[in-house]
């Protein structure tokens, strides 16, 4: 399992499955991450308009009420150019996503995702 630098960095959980969002957090905790959790893409875009610091998103792409993680995606980006991982069992169009961005699929195990978490704040640190 990949582990953060002593900074905590910041990372953004979207998912609107309770259970796959405590899953998502508790490894990110476990790798080094401050996690902060949105059950909505509603709670993730008032996260983002409070102006809250995210170093990265981690959102599904399917979240119900008529918004898509690439609505959070692209509205987070279009504030800070915040890098984001989309997760999903049923993938959508994949030109949706934003510059400097990964997409899983669900289910992968935790470990990937803290090494995907990783290396895309690694690799969009050095671009910046």
């Amino acid at each position: 399992m990949a582990q953060l630098a002593s900074h905590r960095y910041v990372v953004l959980v979207v998912e609107d499955d309770v259970f796959i969002r405590m899953d998502l957090a508790a490894e990110l905790s476990a790798s080094g991450w401050n996690v902060l959790e949105a059950a909505s893409a509603r709670q993730a875009l008032d996260l983002c308009e409070s102006g809250q610091p995210v170093d990265l998103l981690v959102t599904d792409i399917n979240l119900g009420n008529g918004m898509t993680g690439w609505d959070v995606a692209r509205t987070f980006w279009l504030r800070d150019s915040t890098p984001v991982i989309y997760m999903s069992a049923n993938p959508d169009d994949p030109q949706h996503h934003v510059p400097a961005s990964l997409f899983m699929r669900k289910p992968c195990r935790p470990s990937e995702l803290s090494d995907a978490c990783l290396h895309l704040h690694e690799h969009h640190g050095q671009a910046e």
